[in-house]
């Protein structure tokens, strides 16, 4: 169990950096180039150019959460990073009647995406799995 809860915990660090390194990249690449044809349908209650500061934001507090995580500073933030992201994806993929998806192979991309959110969430959590008593 040990072993388990280590590699969850490995996994929820490294889950938190990249995303959040994905979104606030992809954001950052769009706010600098001006570009006004883009749509993210799947995140719910903010529209227009809001959304693109919204992703940025919460990429950098996803990666600083998982950078602090890692230095055993301000845990619950991992665990609300990772809960966060989870809840949106489901919400917004799933749930939310405004996205739709092409095809069967997206929908499937979406779903292991948000089994790997559900994963990081459950490796967030093992940062309070007591640690063995040492003699």
């Amino acid at each position: 169990m040990k072993l388990l809860a280590m590699l969850l915990r490995f996994f929820s660090y490294l889950f938190s950096l990249v995303f959040g390194l994905f979104i606030a990249g992809i954001s950052l690449v769009l706010l600098i180039s001006g570009a006004s044809n883009y749509r993210f349908d799947m995140v719910p209650w903010v529209k227009g150019g809001t959304v693109l500061y919204l992703l940025l934001c919460a990429g950098l507090v996803g990666a600083l959460a998982a950078v602090l995580a890692l230095l055993g500073k301000w845990k619950p933030l991992l665990v609300v990073f990772t809960f966060v992201c989870f809840a949106m994806l489901v919400y917004g993929f799933f749930v939310s009647p405004v996205y739709r998806f092409y095809s069967a192979d997206q929908a499937k991309a979406v779903a292991w995406l948000t089994f790997a959110a559900l994963g990081a969430f459950a490796g967030s959590l093992m940062q309070y799995y007591p640690a063995a008593r040492r003699r």
